[in-house]
């Protein structure tokens, strides 16, 4: 299951919204650059001395710049959870910041003015000053804000992709371990009564089964392999248990040369050769014939397992071999590939999978 955005660890978003800080502190030094030299300009217009116009405008934007600094660090250092958090900041905001800018642009407009004798700092228009301050400060906060929650929402839902990416990689690889000893098991059960009747068969068999754990150790590792490997394995295994199933077992591959180098998750079709064993051949008394076919067919490769028996009167399998088969196919290729389980008209149970073919795997 897909996290739910509750359960992102708010940390993770952090560390992606801090991941690049270059466009706030340019925009910073360039929004209240510009603010600062517009109330310069428009100073000296009024026929203020150049010098203390100058002055008197970066103290009062360098005063904004500190101030919003100070918010936004406060404000990524403790994030808000809720609407009231929020608005309490907003007003400590809109009053301490404007407050501090006219404190600061009143007290160098007094040394300015006792300095030079000009710039009277007219007291009178304190309330003016610090009514446009609040204006300029929650204006300032409302685009912060409204940035810093796009980006937030953006985090989340990468870390939302990021998790569920991991989760379906564990899971992926969860199922291949639930099939392997399963498979294993019925490996050293065919071996352990070959050894006592047949010694040197035994001997083959265990070459046969090292290579079958080399290729399961490395399908671990993989997503997937080229068919005729799997095809390679699925024979090595079958010929494991024709020890066990003697003459009851017997074998047809009909494999489209075409398709062998066609990837396919590993231990699938193995998977399904094992099921057909279990629900099929294992169930009659006089066995059957397993047939495996692979062909190309609608942009798609089409692998078919047909095994003695029906549908039906396999009431009592737990489906947990096909249900993982089809979780594996889910996690590597969407809802692209399929597995289907039918009754093949009187001859049999009929397993047949579908996998897309890729650009690079059609026929030139």
């Amino acid at each position: 299951m897909a996290p739910t955005i509750e359960r992102i660890q708010p940390a993770a978003v952090i560390a992606v919204l801090s991941r690049d800080n270059r466009p706030y502190y340019l925009c910073q030094l360039l929004g209240w650059g510009l603010y600062g030299s517009l109330l310069s300009a428009l100073a000296i217009s009024q026929g203020q001395a150049a010098g203390g116009a100058v002055l008197v405008s970066a103290v009062w934007s360098g005063t904004g710049l500190a101030g919003t600094h100070v918010f936004r660090t406060y404000t990524k250092r403790r994030p808000w959870r809720t609407v009231p958090q929020l608005a309490v900041r907003l007003v400590f905001a809109a009053v301490l910041i404007p407050a501090t800018m006219v404190f600061l642009q009143t007290a160098t407009s007094e040394l300015v003015w006792r300095f030079t004798g000009e710039n009277d700092p007219r007291h009178s228009s304190i309330l003016v000053h610090f009514i446009s301050a609040e204006t300029v400060t929650i204006v300032w906060c409302a685009l912060y804000l409204s940035v810093h929650e796009v980006r937030r929402r953006q985090a989340v839902e990468v870390e939302a992709l990021r998790l569920a990416l991991v989760a379906q990689v564990a899971q992926y690889h969860a199922l291949r371990s639930q099939l392997n000893p399963h498979f294993l098991f019925n490996c050293l059960n065919s071996l352990r009564e070959l050894i006592r009747d047949d010694p040197e068969r035994a001997e083959r068999v265990v070459t046969e089964l090292a290579e079958l754990l080399r290729y399961t150790l490395r399908a671990d590792r993989v997503e997937t392999v080229p068919l005729r490997e799997e095809i390679h394995a699925v024979r090595q295994y079958l010929s494991l248990e024709k020890v066990r199933f003697e003459e009851r077992l017997r074998l047809r591959f009909e494999i489209d040369p075409g398709t062998l180098d066609v990837p396919v998750p590993p231990m699938l079709v193995q998977t399904l050769a094992e099921n057909a064993l279990k629900h099929g051949v294992a169930k009659l008394a006089e066995g059957g014939e397993l047939v495996i076919r692979a062909h190309r067919k609608e942009r798609q490769l089409e692998i078919l397992l047909t095994n003695p028996g029906s549908v039906s009167s396999d009431a009592g399998s737990t489906g947990v071999g096909l249900g993982n088969a089809r979780e594996r196919l889910r996690l590597v290729y969407g809802g692209a590939a399929s597995l289907r389980l039918h009754d093949d008209s009187g001859h049999g149970v009929e397993a047949s999978v579908r996998i897309p073919l890729g650009d690079k795997q059609e026929p030139a």
